[in-house]
């Protein structure tokens, strides 16, 4: 299951160390082995809460909840049958105003092995479904209905990708293709009036076998994928195989046409010595798309070049930015340098839209080291952050360094930045190094990036008793200037692992 944490039972949480300019509220402990957050619908919070998971024979059942805001008021489903046998849960999402579960299917007992093959898009889904539930009743609304057969669209997904657009008004999904096909399939549902629009496309013209990596849509319901060219096969192109480059292209198309979609390719090579990462790409408030990718020298990061395309993919502004050599001392604090002064190990993380064309890229120092104890996983560090603030022109505002200590060995609680923007300010939620020892006293922080430039204003927002640890995988924010995230309890008895509340944050 995408987004899935595991969770069980009742237990208390203490928090204290308020910040004066939050307002925060917990809910009771979620009594399911497994939950999945859907995040804010119309100012209430969604969850689904699923048993331990089971087989494909004795697949789990689940519950839907739906919180208040503060938690005041709940409501949950009856617990509800399992979506039956050889099927298996993909995904959940919010589709035309109502609750949509996806989940695979497969026919006969012999197609039980491909649907679960865990290697790289080698999973084969014959048959997806979808089943919708009424976001205020919680029940179901009519029967399960098929969105995709692979007799009829002559290919079989690997998996589904779903993208929300900034104003939610959009909600895409991306039907990526099995390794070896040149078929997918995207659907862009209209939140507003019920319509949508879907169909299948191709890219036999490329000649390449490709990687179906992400997708995101715009608030207009134009869609934007990104696959690259796979390494894992021979590929039938003839100018690919340069050491040092990798191909990447760009789909984009329009529901309101519905014609082939228009496609441009993202050479990305190499300098002497250098490498880069995947583009990441977002849609903007205004429309326009955003994709960014990491310049690297070894392990320190040389640059981010940052591209923005317009609806009709056209590249509308290209720089390349860099961190502010005035940060140099600062890093140093955090490492010894064999090589100068180099920002090693920070990656971007997140692209975050703003008000209109604005928007921000987060960057993270990220590494992993080993653990003297042989005996336990290596420590993973996620410190320091920093960020850069761009206007409607592309025009780089201002640059900010977030210092900051994370270091996790036992229990995976160094979860990377996630931000969030109300109006223009952004806010930067992380974990702060314990000081204690590896597993207690770990504050959740939170720092205020002004939308005029001002210095970051860093304040505690909780601090965690010995049980209990912030741990998010994604932020939940709503429109109403709330967020939700995850409170984790370790524990280590039976067949128990963790224990989980969901913590609403207030930035007043």
């Amino acid at each position: 299951m995408k987004n899935i944490i595991t969770t069980i039972t009742f237990a208390l949480l203490a928090l204290a160390g308020f910040a004066v300019n939050y307002d925060i509220k917990t809910s009771s402990v979620m009594g399911h082995p497994g939950t999945e957050v859907l995040g804010d619908y119309k100012g209430s919070w969604y969850v689904i809460g699923f048993e331990t998971p089971g087989s494909l024979n004795k697949p789990p059942r689940y519950q839907i909840f739906k919180y208040a805001t503060g938690f005041k008021v709940g409501k949950m489903s009856p617990m509800y049958p399992s979506f039956g046998e050889k099927t298996l849960y993909l995904q959940a999402a919010f589709v035309n105003n109502k609750i949509s579960l996806f989940y695979a299917r497969c026919g006969k007992r012999e197609d039980v092995s491909i649907l679960l093959d865990k290697r790289d898009d080698r999973r084969q889904l014959p048959v997806i479904m979808r089943q919708d539930y009424d976001p205020n009743t919680l029940e179901p609304v009519g029967e399960p209905v098929m969105v995709f057969n692979e007799e009829d669209e002559y290919f079989a997904p690997c998996g589904i990708v779903v993208s929300e657009s900034p104003d939610r008004s959009k909600t895409a999904i991306l039907f990526k293709p099995y390794y070896k096909q040149q078929r997918y399939k995207v659907t862009v549902f209209d939140n507003t009036d019920g319509t949508y629009f879907t169909k299948n496309f191709d890219f036999k013209q490329s000649k390449e076998y490709l990687k179906f990596t992400t997708m995101k849509v715009n608030n207009n319901g134009n869609a934007m994928v990104v696959a690259r060219i796979r390494e894992d096969v021979i590929t039938l192109a003839q100018n690919t195989t340069v050491k040092g480059q990798t191909k990447y292209y760009l789909f984009g198309m329009d529901k309101a046409t519905g014609k082939e979609p228009k496609s441009t390719e993202l050479l990305l090579t190499a300098e002497k010595g250098g490498s880069y990462r995947d583009p990441l790409v977002t849609a903007l408030n205004s429309g326009d798309m955003v994709v960014t990718y990491d310049n690297l020298n070894g392990e320190a990061l040389r640059s981010v070049t940052v591209i923005k395309y317009d609806s009709d993919l056209n590249a509308s502004g290209k720089q390349e930015v860099e961190p502010d050599s005035k940060f140099a001392a600062q890093v140093s604090a955090y490492h010894s340098f064999k090589k100068g002064k180099e920002f090693s190990h920070l990656e971007t993380q997140q692209i975050l839209p703003l008000d209109g064309k604005g928007f921000m890229l987060i960057t993270e120092y990220h590494d992993t080291i080993p653990n003297t104890d042989k005996s336990q996983p290596a420590k993973t560090e996620r410190n320091y952050i920093i960020t850069f603030r761009f206007d409607e022109n592309m025009g780089m505002k201002d640059q900010q360094f977030i210092p900051k200590r994370q270091v996790s060995a036992t229990v995976d609680y160094a979860f990377s930045v996630k931000a969030y923007a109300k109006s223009n300010d952004v806010f930067l939620f992380y974990n702060a190094d314990w000081e204690a020892d590896e597993e207690h006293n770990m504050n959740l922080q939170c720092t205020r990036l002004g939308a005029d430039g001002s210095e970051p204003e860093t304040k505690k927002v909780v601090n965690t008793s010995g049980d209990f640890f912030t741990s998010m995988e994604s932020i939940y924010p709503s429109s109403e200037g709330r967020v939700l995230v995850t409170v984790e309890k370790a524990v280590d008895y039976e067949d128990v692992q963790r224990e989980v509340k969901l913590l609403e944050i207030t930035p007043r």
